[in-house]
């Protein structure tokens, strides 16, 4: 083999090597992209739980100090 084919070959390699690296780390971020979407999810879920429990003791203490209010 020549010296030119050689080195023809040796920068395929390095090419293909290069390709399936892009394409190893493209598929990764494809999981971690599925990933971050589904806790956003999450988040949204439990933040919307906070919001009402948030909502629940505002309610609560409202009415707690409407009662020691009269009661005084």
């Amino acid at each position: 083999m020549s010296k030119l084919s050689e080195r023809c070959e040796n920068r395929k390699a390095e090419a293909q090597a290069l390709a399936d690296k892009f394409n190893s780390l493209n598929e990764e971020s494809k999981k971690l992209e599925n990933e971050k979407t589904q806790v956003l999810e999450q988040f949204n879920a439990k933040n919307a739980q906070y919001a009402e429990l948030v909502a629940l003791v505002k309610e609560e203490e409202g009415v707690s100090q409407t009662t020691t209010e009269v009661v005084e």
